[in-house]
C-alpha cells in the first residue's frame, strides 16, 4: 500500500487580538482563524485613532512576542509576510502567503498614537 502524504494537510490555528490605550479604538478581525497548510492569511485591524505607528505583532504559544512590523506609512514585506497599511482608511492588514505550521501563533495589532494635548500646554 503506498501512502500518499500529498493529502495530509497541517491546520493552523491563529488566535488575534489587539492593543490600544482605550476601548474600541482598535478592531482586528476575524478573532479566531483556522487554515489549512498552504492558504493565504489575512489579518485585518482598524482603528478609529490617529497613529503615529502601527506594529504587527507575533506570540508562539509558550513563547515571547515578537515584532513582526513597525509600520508609519509604507507597506513592508518580510518574506512569506507582507504588511499593508492604509492611513486615509485607518486600516492594515497582514498577509502570510503560503501558511506554514509554524505560523500557528498569536497575531497581535498595537497602535501607537500621541495623547491630546492638555489647553494651554505647548510642547
Amino acid at each position: 500500500m503506498v501512502k500518499n502524504w500529498q493529502f495530509l494537510l497541517a491546520i493552523l490555528w491563529l488566535q488575534l487580538s489587539c492593543v490600544s490605550a482605550a476601548k474600541n479604538e482598535v478592531q482586528q478581525s476575524p478573532q479566531e482563524l483556522t487554515v489549512q497548510e498552504g492558504e493565504l492569511i489575512t489579518i485585518n485591524c482598524s482603528y478609529s485613532v490617529g497613529i503615529t505607528t502601527l506594529q504587527w505583532l507575533q506570540q508562539h504559544p509558550g513563547g515571547g512576542i515578537v515584532s513582526l512590523f513597525t509600520l508609519s506609512s509604507e507597506n513592508k514585506k518580510n518574506g512569506r509576510l507582507i504588511a499593508t497599511i492604509n492611513l486615509q482608511e485607518k486600516h492594515s492588514s497582514l498577509h502570510i502567503t503560503a501558511s506554514q505550521p509554524r505560523d500557528s501563533a498569536i497575531y497581535i495589532c498595537a497602535v501607537g498614537h500621541s495623547a491630546p494635548q492638555a489647553p494651554g500646554v505647548h510642547t
